[in-house]
C-alpha cells in the first residue's frame, strides 16, 4: 500500500500545529500555558502580541482553506492580515484558540479533498499550485510558532 503525498502533507500540517514537529514545539503546544494577558502582552516593543500572531495565524489558514475549496480569494488587507483582536479576557482568548482549532479541522478536510494528481493545479487566481499553498500554510505556521516561542521567552 502506498501512501499519497495528500496524505503525507497531512500528516506534516497535523505535526507543525499539534504533534511533535522534528523542530522543536508545534504551534498549539506554545499556546497551552498562555494567558489571555500574556498573549495580549507587547514583551518586546515594536512586535505583535501573541494574540496577534494566532490571529494573523488564522486569517492566513482560512484563505488557505477557502482556495482549497475552489475560491478565489481578494488581497488581504493589513487590518485582515494583522488584526488587533478583541478586549482581552479569558472567554475572547478561548473563543481564539477553538478558532484556531477549528482551522485545522476545515483545512484537513479540505486537503483531504484532494488528490494528488491535482497538487500541481493553480490555486484559484493565483500563480502558485495547491502544493506550494499546502507547504507554505505549514511552513507559515513553524515561522510563527518560532515568533510565539520568542514572544513568550521574552515575557519570562
Amino acid at each position: 500500500m502506498t501512501t499519497s503525498e495528500i496524505s503525507r502533507i497531512v500528516k506534516l500540517s497535523r505535526h507543525t500545529f499539534d504533534g511533535t514537529p522534528w523542530y522543536g514545539t508545534a504551534l498549539c503546544k506554545l499556546l497551552t500555558d498562555v494567558s489571555a494577558e500574556a498573549a495580549a502582552a507587547h514583551p518586546i516593543p515594536g512586535t505583535h502580541s501573541i494574540w496577534q500572531e494566532v490571529l494573523h495565524a488564522i486569517t492566513w489558514r482560512q484563505v488557505a482553506i477557502r482556495l482549497l475549496n475552489g475560491e478565489q480569494v481578494a488581497d488581504v488587507s493589513e487590518e485582515q492580515n494583522w488584526p488587533q483582536g478583541p478586549a482581552p479576557s479569558a472567554a475572547a482568548w478561548r473563543q481564539t484558540l477553538d478558532e484556531l482549532a477549528q482551522t485545522q479541522v476545515s483545512l484537513e478536510a479540505a486537503a483531504g479533498n484532494l488528490t494528488d494528481e491535482r497538487l500541481s493545479e493553480k490555486a484559484p487566481g493565483k500563480p502558485f499550485s495547491f502544493y506550494v499553498l499546502l507547504h507554505g500554510i505549514i511552513q507559515h505556521d513553524a515561522y510563527h510558532a518560532g515568533q510565539i516561542a520568542l514572544l513568550k521567552k521574552a515575557a519570562a
